[in-house]
């Protein structure tokens, strides 16, 4: 998985959190227009980090070529429902935790974002993200078999639903080493 698309899987899981900031700083600009400094910086990043961040998701996730992607048939599909106790702490108490008005604040949110996000890009963190939900991607537990006849296991991010899928076969691309993208064909 490449760094650009790791940092943007990563900068869209706080996508509720960018919406927050948002609404915040517009509302702290409409109550109060003097000395918006950090609001307008604040607004600024998020709206040209988020559209470059989905630019990239959209081209990394909705290619269609088989280039790079080995045939799988799938054996058994179970789909992942579960969100973790981390992604809420790590993606959910930030919006409770700074006040996004205050330039102190943000230098203490982007203190905790750029460690979290160095962890996350260094291991090749894949978690749960609301945007690739909104975007009816879904995650998948699944077996499958390779053209070598061997029963692997594995997690698979699909725009399809995988359930109904038994004995079909799947392209699969390697997103990070627990995580593979199922290729339209």
């Amino acid at each position: 998985m490449s760094r650009i698309f790791s940092l943007s899987l990563y900068h869209t899981s706080f996508a509720p959190l960018w919406i927050s900031i948002l609404f915040i700083d517009i509302k702290s600009c409409i109550e109060n227009p003097s000395n918006l400094w950090t609001e307008y910086i604040s607004i600024g990043c998020i709206l040209i980090s988020c559209l470059i961040a989905l630019i990239v998701l959209l081209i990394a996730l909705c290619t269609n070529g088989k280039e790079g992607a080995s045939p799988h048939k799938v054996v058994s599909a179970i789909e992942e429902k579960t969100i973790t106790a981390e992604y809420l702490l790590s993606y959910i108490l930030p919006l409770f935790a700074f006040d996004f008005t205050q330039w102190s604040q943000v230098v203490l949110f982007l203190i905790f974002y750029l460690t979290l996000g160095f962890l996350c890009i260094r291991h090749n963190y894949f978690s749960v993200n609301i945007v690739l939900e909104v975007a009816n991607f879904r995650f998948y537990s699944c077996t499958t078999e390779n053209e070598d006849g061997e029963l692997l296991e594995q997690r698979i991010l699909s725009h399809r639903r995988l359930n109904g899928c038994v004995g079909e076969m799947l392209y699969l691309k390697s997103l990070n080493n627990e995580y593979k993208l199922d290729i339209k064909q």
